[in-house]
């Protein structure tokens, strides 16, 4: 069964930045995160250390770091409203920490098709034939092939490629007092996880750098190599 980047389903799509040490971290973390409150709903801070704060919102997760930040969000659409709140995060973190340059910018992708059980997800992998190996046990392993990783690199971008059959515990304790009211979960998920981190490896200015159109080309580009290399390789 050919499978397509549609066929799985969104869990989180991040963009991180990197960039040599910026010190003000340590004086202005707090105007960072009081420029994002103009534009981000409901911020909440979850863990404030000198070197590394990370908060929440409503429109994703934050963290900003000694030497790089992110902004991650769950689900995903086609792109745009991403992109802007990349845009939104990192104009105030490069203006208040004064960062003209980054070191690394990474757009990372992951997503889910789930299956009824694990040998499901295995042989689904195993079909695609990715590889010019015969999908069989090796190494006195007593299953089929769990993962498959590939990575491109040059001078300028790299990519990593992941896909990976694995089950996956879900569970969520609820307190003594709650348990007739809330039910406790645990179970598990089958699937095949995709994981696409792609990134540069040359060094980006600011001023030559649009948040925007780097972020939706990169998305269009991810979705097209990966439909590319689910069908065999076209």
């Amino acid at each position: 069964m050919q499978v397509t980047f549609d066929d799985f389903k969104p869990l989180s799509v991040t963009c991180e930045w990197r960039y040599k040490n910026a010190f003000l971290v340590y004086d202005r973390t707090g105007h960072v995160i009081r420029d994002l409150s103009e534009t981000f709903a409901n911020i909440v801070v979850q863990a404030a250390a000198p070197q590394q704060t990370a908060f929440t919102s409503d429109e994703g997760s934050f963290t900003v770091e000694i030497g790089g930040c992110r902004f991650t969000e769950g689900g995903f659409d086609k792109g745009e409203r991403f992109a802007k709140h990349c845009k939104d995060f990192i104009g105030p973190v490069t203006r208040q920490l004064r960062i003209e340059v980054f070191t690394r910018i990474g757009l990372r992708y992951i997503a889910r098709k789930e299956f009824k059980a694990l040998d499901e997800a295995r042989a689904n992998l195993a079909s695609m034939q990715l590889v010019n190996l015969t999908p069989s046990k090796r190494f006195n392993s007593s299953d089929s092939p769990t993962e498959l990783l590939y990575r491109w690199e040059d001078e300028a971008i790299g990519a990593l490629f992941r896909l990976r059959a694995e089950s996956i515990d879900i569970k969520v304790n609820v307190p003594p007092e709650l348990r007739g009211h809330v039910s406790t979960v645990d179970k598990k998920i089958y699937g095949l996880t995709l994981d696409v981190d792609y990134y540069t490896i040359a060094p980006v200015e600011l001023d030559q750098w649009d948040a925007q159109e780097w972020l939706l080309q990169k998305l269009r580009i991810v979705r097209k190599e990966t439909d590319g290399i689910l069908q065999g390789g076209k």
